[in-house]
């Protein structure tokens, strides 16, 4: 039986990238079985492509390490992206919302759905700068109040001054974000400057929890613009199982994880 020669570091260390872009994490046991070499050759080597910026390492594996360079974030393209597991992650953040509360709804096409899952005999508020969540109100329970500012087509909906001064006067229960990026290192980010100082207020001024809504393929991805480190993040919904090792390293942060 003839067996196949050992790849050397360099076409290793490609391979561990090609099996990172499809999975996205793995772990480094899964990797030393794939390839046929130790763990400690794979520690090694995950160690490399962390020092190139191209993996960021979690507790006994790696996730693939994504950058992104756009202008801005648009609307309209974001509704074609994954519209499948946006609708599965948005049914389940809905979900967290109770009776009577006042949340807010960041931007984005993910978290505007959350509005047409709530139950239709809840009464609620929402606070929100994202036009995207009129087309999906389906209660006539819901106070829906908007936050007054300067239109924005790319992304539909309002910025400015008047934005971030209607979000400081109020205290939500819980605020509902949507993330172009989510990283170990980086957290959570998006290209657009504008909506990261918006969101970032978000969070300032909600008294519960900071609900993140990502389905997989944000793993790793780094945009420009910081919105706030995963610490600040209280629940991560996901459409796909997270693995064992990039949970823990979540976990170690306060997140909990929700599949949805």
């Amino acid at each position: 039986m003839q067996h196949k020669a050992p790849l050397f570091p360099a076409e290793r260390r490609q391979r561990i990238l090609e099996i990172l872009r499809e999975e996205y994490t793995v772990r480094g046991s899964h990797l030393s079985e794939r390839l046929n070499v130790s763990e400690m050759t794979i520690r090694r080597d995950l160690d490399a492509l962390e020092k190139e910026g191209l993996v960021e390492r979690t507790h006994g594996g790696a996730v693939f390490r994504q950058e992104r360079v756009i202008g801005k974030f648009r609307y309209q393209n974001s509704v074609k992206e994954n519209p499948r597991e946006k609708e599965i992650v948005a049914r389940r953040a809905a979900g967290m919302i109770e009776p009577h509360e006042t949340v807010f709804i960041g931007e984005g096409t993910t978290a505007a759905q959350v509005a047409r899952f709530v139950p239709r005999d809840m009464p609620f508020t929402i606070a929100t700068n994202n036009l995207g969540v009129v087309g999906e109100l389906c209660n006539g329970n819901i106070e829906l109040l908007m936050l007054g500012g300067v239109y924005d087509a790319s992304t539909h909906s309002l910025a400015g001054p008047l934005t971030m001064e209607m979000i400081g006067r109020i205290n939500a229960a819980k605020v509902f974000l949507g993330a172009d990026g989510l990283s170990l290192r980086a957290g959570l980010t998006t290209p657009n400057l504008e909506m990261a100082v918006i969101e970032r207020q978000m969070i300032r001024h909600t008294h519960g929890k900071v609900i993140v809504m990502v389905d997989h393929t944000k793993f790793g991805l780094v945009a420009e613009m910081a919105v706030a480190p995963l610490n600040r993040v209280d629940v991560l919904i996901t459409n796909r199982k997270v693995p064992e090792h990039f949970k823990k390293d979540l976990a170690k942060m306060g997140l909990e994880v929700v599949v949805a």
